[in-house]
């Protein structure tokens, strides 16, 4: 059974969602590296609508507040110290003065390593996924982009083409996979230049394959919509 077999039940592109947020940046390359392989189009799709700590941070003041005030305060206020510091200073300038002082003696007080950083991240992206699924945060009013349509899986399972992914999606995450594996290669010792050339020969192969069913999936998808 392929990694993505057991979640394409109802709700099951949520679940794995989940899982993939709330994993360590390691495991989760692992993880998205497998899907690419077996499933361009999940894989497309997770990336597309996956939380991450400065995707969070990135949105307005309104929303932000909305998600301090429910997550645990520790466990974000840590989490910013996985922050360049100009994305921290950033992400303070748009908070009020009081909120922006609260935060930041928090900051100076905590002391943590990178560990604890690290799962105080995905902490704050479980608890605010959280937000999202109970009607707390909405996506239209936060980020339409990262909305999931309640048929998803079986979207995706048609083709993919119906779940708004496009072939430069498709080709994105093919290609990912293939880098990824390369760099791993490439991290061990000597690279096998011959080994690289096949491997390159092979994405493109993959490549084109994926671009063709696009295509005829998408014109599946529109004959079905003229019938409808």
């Amino acid at each position: 059974m392929g990694m993505v077999d057991r979640y394409k039940k109802s709700g099951g592109f949520v679940q794995l969602l989940q899982v993939i947020e709330t994993c360590g940046a390691k495991k989760q390359e692992q993880f998205m590296n497998i899907i690419s392989e077996e499933t361009p189009a999940w894989a497309a799709a997770l990336q597309k609508k996956m939380l991450t700590f400065e995707k969070i941070i990135s949105w307005n003041q309104e929303t932000l507040l909305e998600i301090i005030a429910n997550v645990n305060s520790l466990a974000f206020v840590t989490a910013l110290k996985s922050l360049s510091a100009d994305k921290y200073n950033s992400f303070c300038e748009k908070l009020s003065s009081q909120e922006r002082r609260k935060i930041e003696t928090q900051y100076k007080e905590i002391s943590s390593d990178q560990n604890q950083v690290s799962s105080c991240v995905m902490k704050v992206v479980s608890e605010t996924r959280g937000l999202f699924i109970n009607g707390v945060l909405k996506f239209d009013k936060v980020d339409i982009g990262l909305s999931i349509p309640e048929n998803i899986e079986s979207q995706l399972n048609e083709g993919g083409a119906s779940a708004n992914i496009s072939s430069s999606e498709l080709v994105h995450a093919s290609e990912s996979a293939v880098v990824q594996s390369i760099g791993a290669t490439a991290s061990l010792g000597s690279v096998d230049f011959e080994q690289l050339k096949k491997k390159y020969v092979e994405i493109n192969q993959q490549l084109h394959l994926l671009k063709k069913e696009n295509v005829v999936m998408r014109e599946k998808l529109d004959r079905i919509k003229k019938i409808a």
